[in-house]
């Protein structure tokens, strides 16, 4: 990981952060005090709690500095290349070894101290981690969108599961050598994340999808929507029509699905429910971001159940659509378990 910038204007601030940075380069150790900082920066007390309030708000900055430096020459560099190519370039800069003895004690010290800012100042350590993580994420997305990545993806999370996966690079590589008797690699990492995003080898599929499968596939989950249950499906390459936007049979199946999960919850015992009717006005293409489904039950009894189910574009910014739909309540096993949303 890229490391402060030497040539960058050195204020006082910037003096307790390069003193740091000499500190934890010489001894590998990150138990060294205020006193000893201000000491070997030449200045006060009064001087470094005018900018940090203790320790630990140092290395935050020091942190801070770091990842913000790294992931803007990564995300220049990245620029033009396909998702995975992309994604290989990050592991490997963030698996690259020390250059020097010095560098390698800064490393363990800095990877070291992670676990700790993270369970004692999370919200502080998330923000700085932000920059990195909205570089996997647009990594993710990107590859979403060439169809080389599952489309059922919670982006947001997978890139944090990957980040922290590659944070942890350095110290993966140490542990390699303990437990397996050799380090692990970048290469190791990259064929972890790539299965992790659902790059597979075209011989690994031969089995005949489940419809559920078929869904995941197309990216189409529950999630929670201001409390309530929803489905969404993401646009990508395969599911949208020949103008870009988003199929209009694939919103009338989410629309289908969103209800007859929400449904489940109404029906009594011995019974089941099929879909007898369904109308669906659409108002505008979805061409971008997902599609978000939203049903609200209008009447409900022994023989049937009414829904109306909005569908709205772009994650949820605008009306998309809207629905009408009737289910018959049948005799028949009640199903026991139904699809569960994740947030």
């Amino acid at each position: 990981m890229t490391g402060p910038t030497a040539e960058a204007e050195v204020t006082r601030g910037d003096r307790f952060i390069r003193t740091a940075v000499e500190i934890l380069g010489e001894t590998g150790r990150t138990d060294f005090t205020v006193q000893e900082v201000v000491a070997r920066s030449k200045t006060s007390l009064r001087a470094f709690y005018q900018h940090f309030s203790s320790k630990d708000e140092l290395l935050l900055a020091l942190f801070d500095r770091t990842i913000e430096q790294s992931a803007h020459t990564w995300r220049a560099e990245i620029n033009g290349l396909n998702s995975t190519s992309a994604l290989k370039l990050v592991i490997d800069r963030l698996s690259q070894q020390p250059e020097s003895s010095t560098q390698d004690s800064l490393n363990r010290a800095l990877s070291l101290y992670n676990q700790h800012l993270a369970e004692t100042r999370p919200r502080e350590y998330a923000r700085v981690l932000s920059p990195l993580h909205q570089l996997i994420r647009d990594i993710v997305g990107q590859g979403i969108t060439e169809g080389i990545f599952n489309p059922g993806l919670d982006v947001g999370a997978t890139a944090a599961i990957i980040m922290q996966t590659m944070v942890g690079a350095q110290r993966l590589h140490w542990l390699g050598s303990e437990l397996n008797g050799t380090p692990i690699d970048a290469g190791q990492l990259y064929d972890f994340a790539s299965r992790a995003l659902g790059i597979r080898d075209t011989e690994d599929e031969t089995a005949t999808p489940t419809l559920a499968e078929l869904f995941a596939q197309i990216g189409m989950r529950p999630v929670t929507h201001e409390g309530e249950f929803a489905m969404t499906m993401p646009v990508s390459p395969h599911v949208v029509n020949t103008s870009g936007a988003l199929q209009g049979g694939l919103i009338a199946t989410l629309v289908d699905v969103a209800g007859g999960q929400f449904g489940l919850d109404y029906l009594q015992p011995d019974t089941t429910m099929t879909t007898a009717d369904l109308f669906v006005r659409y108002l505008r293409p979805i061409r971008q971001g997902s599609a978000l489904a939203v049903p609200r039950m209008l009447r409900t009894g022994r023989r049937a159940m009414v829904m109306q189910i909005d569908i709205y574009g772009d994650g949820g910014a605008e009306l998309a659509a809207t629905a009408t739909v009737n289910f018959a309540i049948i005799n028949g096993p009640t199903p026991t378990s139904g699809l569960r949303a994740d947030g």
